[in-house]
C-alpha cells in the first residue's frame, strides 16, 4: 500500500493533476492507519520506530490534505 502510494505521489509530482496527489495521500493515510493497528494488536521488536515512521506519514499527509484546501 505504501508503494502504490509512493507511486501516486511521484505520478502527481511529474504531472500536475489533482486526483494523483489526493489518491496518494489517501493511501498513505490507510497505510499509515493499517501499521498503527498492526503495531497494536502484534507488537514488534522495533515497535518505537515503526509507529513513529508511521505517524510522521500520517502527520504529512493530513498536512497534505490541510494544504488542498486552498483548490476547493
Amino acid at each position: 500500500m505504501l508503494g502504490t502510494a509512493l507511486i501516486m505521489l511521484t505520478i502527481s509530482t511529474f504531472i500536475a493533476d489533482l486526483p494523483y496527489l489526493v489518491l496518494g495521500l489517501s493511501f498513505v493515510v490507510g497505510a499509515s492507519a493499517s501499521i498503527l493497528v498492526r503495531e497494536a494488536i502484534a507488537p514488534t521488536p522495533q515497535t518505537r520506530v515503526t509507529k513513529i515512521t508511521a505517524l510522521l506519514l500520517l502527520v504529512v499527509s493530513i498536512y497534505g490534505f490541510a494544504d488542498l484546501l486552498k483548490y476547493v
